[in-house]
């Protein structure tokens, strides 16, 4: 990622922590409802119980909640977010849960770094839905990264290009090429494409489920 984009980026995401704070508007959905509904179908038929789960643009942590109130609380939770100020918002919210930690910084970083652990499911919500340089080389990178520190499923989601209009500020990728690139990871690849929201989920397996 560009140094330009990183910075974009950050900047865009500790406005709105500081204008919203601990608010589901902070990480851009407009309702729980929406936020939860894609934190279902990136967990379609991979359940987290007992598992180690890398949330990658993780927020504020929402994925938590939706986790204690679907699954309980038999998970080990990495969350990992590029802004500070959401990072801060998180460790507020969930500093009395020993299964949870984070981390400030993106994916490759925590991969170099010494809070490293590998885990079993990792997942990525609207993280790539910012327009930059190069979305399409980043969200495949973000996709190999994330298959290659899972020892089962990676799951990620994209706005998708079977939309009326797009916003200059997003970025919508092509479901088929998005498979393709998860293709050339895994034999083993889902796409949903069936909820009501202008987007589609990719999850890339390690095995056959």
């Amino acid at each position: 990622m560009k140094s330009d984009d990183l910075e974009n980026i950050k900047k865009f995401y500790d406005s709105r922590a500081e204008q919203y704070g601990n608010d589901i508007r902070s990480v851009g959905w407009g309702s729980q409802k929406d936020q939860f509904l894609r934190f279902e179908v990136l967990l379609r038929e991979v359940p987290p119980t007992g598992k180690t789960i890398l949330d990658i643009g993780c927020g504020k942590g929402d994925l938590i909640q939706f986790l204690d109130e679907r699954y309980g609380k038999d998970y080990k939770y990495i969350g990992v977010d590029l802004s500070s100020s959401l990072i801060s918002c998180a460790e507020k919210a969930w500093s009395d849960r020993g299964n949870v930690s984070f981390f400030c910084g993106d994916i490759f970083e925590w991969a170099e770094s010494e809070k490293f652990q590998p885990v079993d499911i990792s997942v990525l919500s609207g993280a790539l839905t910012y327009r930059l340089s190069d979305n399409e080389s980043l969200a495949n990178r973000v996709m190999t990264k994330m298959y290659e520190v899972s020892s089962e499923t990676a799951a990620l989601n994209f706005l998708t290009k079977y939309v009326d209009f797009e916003l200059e500020k997003n970025f919508h990728f092509e479901p088929e090429k998005v498979f393709s690139w998860a293709k050339k990871l895994s034999k083993f690849v889902s796409l949903f494409h069936d909820y009501p929201l202008w987007e589609f989920t990719i999850q890339v397996h390690k095995k056959s489920k």
